[in-house]
């Protein structure tokens, strides 16, 4: 029987899902078990070849639900703002860019003026102040060729009138009772003058007309005053040379006004060995008068170099033939004395 029971139990089938018997196998998964039918909240069904979870879609505002609402990150790329407001953003930003940059470009206009204001009025106060000239002459540093005349020193004296004769000065103060020959030589004799220890070498002269040989400013000047005729000489020391001209007046009192109202110089006397020199650099300048001559200098460096304030060799060779010029002068008013005299 022991044999016969166990056979039995080795044939008994098994209980099949669902029945409801005792020792049945229990499973959610069973055909008409309505919890396998039936989802609960949150709980998703698997479908074969669909592995992703369903996006839930988000809920508008103020709909009651009770299921928590879904919060989604703003993804990259997606502008918060709408197209207009972004070009008026930008917009806005291109004027602040051009305000910003007008503004510095008005700032440097600006900088750029007041150094040009600046330049000019230093250029300005370095012309030396017009002043009446005694009757032997010094100089003065300016820009060539507008300079204005400077002051003079009297170096000499004036011949003395003799009791025997007529006065020197007198006789060349008017065109009548001056009437001895006038020329480069007669006004500029030697080709080498010594004056104060300096020594200095003729190297041009040169007979035109007024105008031929100044500057614009002291060619209108001259012809004011009746100006008749110029002489000019150049003299040479090294690296220094100084042009003297010598202008011809009617009357002392017409040389004395184109003296006082001297603007501008000479025109430099240069060529063959001699470079040119005073071209539009600062130069030293005189202008001086002795009876119906007015006589003018300007003196520089034939390196082309502007001439400084601290300047000694080119002051000393302008005031040097200023007093040769007027030396020759006052020998000229004694000889024309001697040969008036009975």
């Amino acid at each position: 029987m022991g044999n016969g029971s166990a056979r039995d139990n080795a044939t008994k089938p098994l209980p099949r899902r669902g029945a409801d018997s005792t020792g049945r196998i229990p499973t959610k998964y069973g055909p008409g078990n309505p919890i396998s039918d039936r989802l609960k909240r949150h709980q998703f069904r698997v479908r074969p070849g669909a592995p992703n979870l369903p996006i839930p879609e988000p809920q508008q505002a103020g709909t009651p639900s009770d299921e928590p609402l879904t919060t989604y990150a703003v993804r990259p790329g997606t502008p918060a703002d709408s197209d207009h407001q972004l070009f008026e953003a930008m917009a806005e930003k291109k004027t602040d860019e051009d305000r910003r940059r007008r503004l510095l470009w008005l700032g440097v206009a600006v900088v750029a003026l007041i150094g040009l204001v600046g330049a000019s009025a230093a250029l300005l106060t370095s012309h030396p102040v017009k002043t009446a000239a005694g009757p032997v002459p010094t100089a003065a540093v300016t820009t060539a060729p507008a300079p204005s005349p400077p002051p003079a020193e009297p170096t000499g004296t004036a011949p003395a009138p003799s009791a025997a004769g007529p006065d020197p000065v007198a006789l060349v103060s008017t065109a009548g009772t001056d009437t001895a020959p006038l020329s480069t030589v007669t006004l500029f004799p030697g080709k080498s003058v010594t004056v104060n220890g300096h020594s200095y070498t003729q190297a041009l002269t040169a007979a035109s007309g007024c105008a031929a040989g100044a500057t614009p400013q002291l060619a209108a000047v001259l012809a004011k005053n009746g100006c008749q005729q110029l002489f000019r000489a150049t003299y040479g020391s090294g690296t220094t040379a100084v042009t003297v001209g010598v202008a011809v007046f009617d009357s002392a009192a017409r040389a004395t006004a184109a003296k006082q109202q001297a603007q501008g110089n000479l025109q430099p006397l240069a060529g063959g060995a001699l470079p040119a020199f005073c071209h539009l650099v600062a130069c030293r300048l005189s202008a001086n008068s002795f009876g119906r001559y007015a006589y003018f200098t300007v003196a520089g460096y034939t390196t082309g170099k502007p001439v400084p304030t601290t300047d000694t060799s080119a002051l000393a060779a302008g005031t040097d033939i200023a007093v040769m010029a007027f030396q020759n002068l006052v020998t000229r008013a004694r000889n024309e004395a001697a040969t008036a005299a009975p």
